[in-house]
């Protein structure tokens, strides 16, 4: 995107303040979304963009108690899973109205917090043998790539089971977030306590549980596993320095072999993409809880550079998106081929 964070507090995973009036803002009446009947999506053959604004969604609050709703979707196909997993937790664009009432932002400002449209460029994966774990949930609600500790007990008004606080929390950028990706105030009072643990519940704890199952389901197929977060991140750094098309976080070497690295690296390069590793982004929460490189349990983040994909601050460009829809599919076959026969690239 465009504009960019300037405070040197904010964690390299927030991305860039959106701008201008998405089409279906809540001004605008936007739909309310229906629970999903099954939290397993068929891959999509043919997955339209649609409005490229993608507009958020209001989810009505009476949905979480419906047994049938799932904050998440999983595309794959039938056939035998691949020992790849992709994740994609922050292009969420459903807002509960609960969230929204509480919230002394518009949800145009609470939108800078999503990884815009970076689950468009993902529909190839499952095509390919790699389920693909999408969060729908917006991440202004709950951040799923942060510990379920990770709360800032300063925002309730009751005692919250809380970690010593920990940079992202210090920054206002913990599970469930006190600032906009612009550093506004999302709340203007505190939060009951128990508002922690019901979104916990909701997203957070049936995210990781899907994670797992993925990720157990290849280590029994395969003995092995690769998992694959997709992020997006805006076009400069918040000195106003230019970033790569690509940034690998692999928390610096722990969490993916370097063989593994450096084939992943040549692929993107090949290309004709500019990468990068580790600087900004290192890795999160699920890379890091999820990869080891000594060991068959690898993960890898990838930050895709949205000045690739976007026209402007709140629009896909289609005809890029699309472009690059067909390399992440082929990055996807890539993995399963090179990774996925022996849990390594050498």
């Amino acid at each position: 995107m465009s504009s960019v964070l300037t405070d040197q507090m904010v964690p390299d995973d927030v991305g860039a303040a959106t701008s201008g009036d998405p089409q279906g803002a809540v001004s605008g009446g936007v739909a309310i979304q229906s629970p999903h009947p099954s939290s397993v999506s068929p891959a999509p053959e043919q997955f339209g963009l649609g409005d490229t604004t993608l507009p958020p969604v209001v989810v009505g609050d009476t949905l979480f108690e419906d047994p049938g709703y799932v904050s998440f979707d999983i595309y794959e196909t039938a056939a035998v899973q691949s020992a790849i997993v992709a994740s994609c937790p922050h292009a969420g664009r459903g807002y509960p109205a609960g969230m929204l009432a509480m919230a002394a932002q518009p949800v145009e400002a609470l939108r800078g917090l999503e990884d815009f449209g970076v689950d468009c460029l993902l529909p190839g994966l499952a095509a390919v043998g790699i389920p693909t774990l999408v969060n729908r949930v917006a991440r202004a609600f709950l951040d799923v790539n942060r510990d379920a500790s990770a709360l800032d007990s300063a925002m309730f008004d009751g005692p919250v089971k809380a970690a010593k606080p920990c940079h992202h929390v210090r920054a206002g950028y913990g599970l469930i977030p006190k600032l906009t990706a612009a550093r506004k105030p999302i709340y203007a009072n505190r939060l009951d306590a128990a508002e922690a643990s019901l979104r916990t519940t909701i997203v957070h704890a049936p995210y990781h549980a899907a994670l797992q199952r993925l990720t157990d389901k290849a280590m029994q197929q395969h003995g092995h596993v690769l998992l694959v977060d997709f992020h997006s991140m805006p076009g400069q750094d918040r000195m106003n320095n230019a970033l790569p098309d690509i940034i690998f976080g692999d928390g610096h070497g722990t969490t993916l072999d370097r063989a593994t690295a450096d084939a992943v690296s040549g692929f993107f390069k090949d290309a004709g993409l500019s990468v990068g590793w580790n600087h900004p982004y290192a890795g999160g929460h699920i890379t890091r809880s999820n990869g080891d490189a000594r060991s068959a349990r690898q993960a890898l983040q990838i930050e895709i550079n949205r000045n690739l994909y976007m026209d402007g601050p709140a629009r896909l460009d289609s005809q890029r998106t699309l472009g690059l829809r067909e390399t992440i599919s082929a990055f996807g076959a890539f993995l399963v081929t090179t990774f996925g026969e022996t849990g390594t690239a050498a």
